[in-house]
Order: structure tokens, then C-alpha cells, then sequence
């Protein structure tokens, strides 16, 4: 089934909205394939409130299962999911459980730093860390699981598909017969073996010529007619059709500004115990998602990421139990200035 589009989930979705309502009972009424990034913070099961505390962590953890199969489904192909988190052992039971009912690929552990040097409340923080009978380091952090659905990047993924570029290699089977020569007969006419991945026409290792080789293939005498195209009429076709199995990897738009460690300070409550950073989403949404994109977050409390998102220019959806905090969120995004598509 082909992902769906945005204007194809506002068929059966209505976009850029809040919905309240349990998630795993919204998300029953999104299409297949249907979402591009998913940026959600689900309870921790560490008794912040009311909400965050199971009776036995294993509820908590078919719970969360449940509710990461759903998000697996909606998930397009080429997508993404960021899952907050802060309890390392809980994390490793929910990886565990990932690793044996989910198709999810883990990509990295994300680390939110809260206290750097420079931030606002330094000084506030570090107080935590005098204290006198303190018995262990003290956290100040938060994590952030990120997952797709492929592990593999870059173009290799592109080019270890042999029925990629198929046009071309087989013009480039075709002008090899017209040589009637084999491909040490060419490396040995062209020197440097400059020529041999252009005729490695049925293996993974193929790719392009330089043109300056092409242009010395075009010295090379042939036994039978051959119509030879030009070498820029070749590149772009290359080029045209690399962007499009690019396409069919996961969105990571490079943003040159960030390893594994982000330093973000504490958010403002704003009425929400837990409320994230909305420059830590918007690093997110950047870096997995285009504009137009539609970005979930099926508990998204004060709605920051919702926020983020309008702000970004991407559709998005929120879904909160919580009417109180429905209302939050909703009021936080009519705040927020309408961006033109």
C-alpha cells in the first residue's frame, strides 16, 4: 500500500487539530502509512502524577507495546519516531520488547542535558549537586529513543539495489558489446581501471563515469553501430533518478549543528509538569521532516510539539486524554502566528 499523502489522511483525518480521546482509539481512524514524523512523550511510569504510574511495570510496557505497534502502522515508510524517556531500566525492557513484536530499527540515544554551562538557572541546579549526603550522581537529564525503519543511509542503500538505475546500465551493457571488448581490454586501453565501474552493469558496484572518462571511451573504436548519448544528457538522468530512490530513505535533513548530547534548558511549566523544550522539538522536527510534512504526537499534552510543527511550517496532529490539557494546547497554538503554506 503506497503512503498516504497529507491531503489523503485530511480525507479521513481532520489536520492541524488537537483531538481528545485515548490514543490507541484515535489513531484507529489514521490511514496505513499515513504520518511522517512522530514526536511523542508518553508517561514514564515514575509517578510524576496521577497518570504516570502502572501497578506492575510489565502493564506498563504491553501498554506503551500497544501503543508503539499503532505508531508503527500510521508510520510512512520513509518516516521517523522520537520517544521521550528518562528511566534507563524501564527503556531497556521497552527496547527489549521493540526487538521482539516491532519492526522498528533503533537509530540512536538521544541525550537532553539540562544543565550546561551558560544556562539560565545554572546556578539553581547545581545546588542539587552540593547536597551533603548525596549518594550518587545526580541526574540531569533526560533521553530521547530515535527510531525509522531502515538501517541503512547515505546513497549505498541506493546503489546496492541492482534494479535501480536499470535504463542505464543497460545502455552502458549495450555500449560494452559495441566495444566488443571485455573489461580488462578496456581498463587495459583506458589505464588506471578508470572505465570499470560503468560496465558493472549487473552488480552493485556499478555507478556513473566521470565525464572525462566517457570522453575517453569515446576514442575507443566500435565493432557494431551504437547511438551514443551525451554525457550531460546521462548525468541527468542519474541525478534525477538518485534524488528519487533518495526519496524512499528517511527523512534526515543534515543540520550540521548536532551530535548525540543537546543542551536545552528546563521548559517553563505553562500548567504541564512536564512540558519539553520547543527549541529541542523544533531541532527535532528540522532534522525528519520537510515542509508540508505531517508530524503526530499522540500525547501531546501542552501541545509543543503541535506548536513546533505550525511554526515549521508542517501539518500536524495532537491526541491528549486530558481535556484540561487539550485546552491548553489548543490556546498555546491559536497564540501561535499562522505561517502561509
Amino acid at each position: 500500500m503506497p503512503p498516504a499523502s497529507a491531503d489523503s489522511i485530511g480525507e479521513t483525518v481532520q489536520l492541524d487539530t488537537i483531538i481528545a480521546g485515548d490514543c490507541l482509539e484515535v489513531m484507529q481512524t489514521f490511514p496505513d502509512k499515513s504520518v511522517d514524523l512522530i514526536v511523542t512523550d508518553p508517561p514514564y511510569n515514575i509517578g510524576k502524577a496521577k497518570w504516570d504510574k502502572w501497578k506492575k511495570q510489565s502493564d506498563y510496557v504491553a501498554w506503551l507495546g500497544l501503543v508503539l505497534l499503532e505508531l508503527q502502522r500510521v508510520l510512512k515508510d520513509n518516516g521517523s519516531l522520537y520517544l521521550f524517556h528518562n528511566d534507563f531500566l524501564q527503556m531497556v525492557e521497552i527496547q527489549n520488547w521493540i526487538n521482539q513484536h516491532a519492526k522498528l530499527v533503533f537509530k540512536q540515544l538521544i541525550v537532553w542535558n539540562k544543565k550546561f554551562a551558560g544556562c539560565s538557572n545554572e546556578g539553581y541546579l547545581q545546588g542539587y549537586n552540593e547536597v551533603e549526603a548525596l549518594r550518587n550522581y545526580q541526574k540531569m537529564a533526560e533521553y530521547i529513543l530515535y527510531y525509522t525503519f531502515q538501517d541503512e543511509t547515505g546513497l549505498t542503500t541506493v546503489m546496492l539495489d541492482t534494479n535501480n538505475f536499470s535504463i542505464l546500465r543497460q545502455y552502458f551493457k549495450d555500449y560494452q558489446e559495441a566495444l566488443g571488448l571485455n573489461l580488462k581490454q578496456i581498463n587495459r586501453l583506458l589505464g588506471h581501471r578508470k572505465a570499470e565501474h560503468a560496465f558493472y552493469w549487473g552488480t552493485t558496484q556499478w555507478d556513473l563515469p566521470t565525464k572525462e572518462t566517457y570522453d575517453e571511451l569515446a576514442k575507443l573504436p566500435l565493432q557494431h553501430e551504437f547511438v551514443r548519448r551525451e554525457y550531460e544528457d546521462l548525468r541527468r538522468e542519474y541525478e534525477d533518478l538518485r534524488r528519487e530512490y533518495e526519496d524512499l530513505r528517511y527523512t534526515f535533513n543534515n543540520q550540521k549543528s548536532h551530535h548525540s548530547v543537546w543542551d536545552y534548558e528546563i521548559a517553563p511549566r505553562l500548567d504541564h509538569i512536564t512540558p519539553k523544550p520547543i527549541e529541542l522539538i523544533e531541532n527535532i522536527i528540522r532534522h525528519s521532516s520537510n515542509e508540508g510534512d505531517l508530524v503526530l504526537d499522540c500525547m501531546c499534552g501542552s501541545g509543543t510539539t503541535c506548536v513546533a510543527a505550525k511554526r515549521l511550517r508542517r501539518h500536524w496532529v495532537g491526541i491528549e486524554l486530558s481535556e484540561q490539557y487539550c485546552e491548553l494546547a489548543r490556546k498555546r497554538i491559536q497564540q501561535t502566528q499562522e505561517p502561509m503554506f
